[in-house]
């Protein structure tokens, strides 16, 4: 059964293609060459939405391949350079913030685009760093997909707009298996976002079956991960374009693959109960009844309270 909110908030993405300059002129930055299937959720949402509205993405990059330089000749003024949403805007994931403050630092005169993000900063003087990095910019476009990080964009940027997570680009676009009917699934998040009221909660669930993300993953999965690190050390040397293309084209592929295998396991339960965002965006995705936990600094369920609270199938677990 199609379900009203869901096509609204995918079609709430379109407000997007507003801010592209020109659509045959895009550079995509940060796409995610890891193992975090929430990321990968986000990632193939984002090149389903440039395939939909026809954006021609002239590169694409990630955080281990991006050379400013060579960049820098690829660009033309009437560039649009996109970076990847999700979570880690902010002092916790350096690596993939620090690359979006060189970009911003790199290219004062072309239209950059944050896509849909959560902001959070541990320490106040890294927020400022930032802040100041950002103010600095009077192109760039930050979209936030909750509330606190709407109003702290708005401190980064005049050009700030609040708009749900780029995974909602695949509602109706996934596979959905509803013949197991198996119960619930627990998916638990087990990094430094953790939340102990989850502890709490496993500590009373009579079963050793919970899950995270790596805990689903092959060894076929590790082992293209290594061979695409491999592939871009070497072309650290070799500077050959093609070798960039090939592993953009064989992780979209492989991150697509993961997001069908993971719809039609989370859509064979009669309900899954997570910490992890992206376990309950997917859950809203193929239609799975859901009930959220908080991560440690509010990230669910704040997104829970804008985007996803009106549904009749998704709950929040605060105690």
């Amino acid at each position: 059964m199609i379900n009203e909110k869901m096509i609204g908030l995918k079609n709430s993405l379109r407000i997007i293609l507003d801010f592209i300059e020109d659509k045959a002129d895009v550079v995509y930055i940060d796409y995610p060459l890891h193992h975090n299937v929430g990321d990968l959720l986000i990632f193939v949402g984002t090149i389903e939405f440039f395939k939909k509205y026809k954006v021609k993405v002239r590169k694409n990059l990630n955080a281990h391949n991006l050379d400013i330089l060579k960049l820098n000749k690829l660009i033309t003024s009437k560039t649009t350079i996109l970076c990847h949403g999700g979570g880690n805007f902010g002092d916790i994931y350096g690596l993939h913030h620090n690359l979006r403050e060189k970009i911003i630092e790199s290219f004062p005169n072309n239209r950059i685009i944050i896509l849909p993000q959560t902001a959070f900063f541990a320490e106040q003087v890294n927020l400022e760093k930032s802040r100041q990095i950002f103010l600095k910019h009077n192109n760039v476009v930050l979209l936030a997909r909750d509330d606190p990080t709407y109003e702290l964009f708005k401190s980064f940027s005049p050009h700030t707009y609040l708009i749900p997570d780029m995974a909602h680009q695949l509602y109706e676009t996934l596979p959905i298996d509803k013949k197991a009917g198996i119960g619930t699934f627990y998916f638990f998040r087990k990094d430094i976002e953790l939340n102990p009221l989850q502890e709490e909660l496993r500590n009373k669930i009579k079963t050793a079956n919970i899950y995270d993300w790596e805990d689903l993953l092959t060894k076929k999965d590790h082992k293209l991960l290594i061979i695409m690190y491999k592939f871009m050390r070497a072309n650290k040397r070799l500077k050959l374009d093609f070798i960039d293309d090939a592993v953009f084209n064989i992780w979209h592929k492989h991150s697509k693959k993961l997001a069908y295998k993971y719809a039609k396991l989370f859509s064979s339960y009669d309900e899954v109960i997570t910490s992890r965002l992206h376990a309950h965006i997917l859950s809203c995705l193929v239609g799975t009844s859901s009930t959220v936990i908080d991560n440690n600094y509010g990230k669910n369920k704040a997104y829970y309270d804008r985007w996803t609270n009106d549904m009749d199938f998704t709950h929040f677990l605060d105690e």
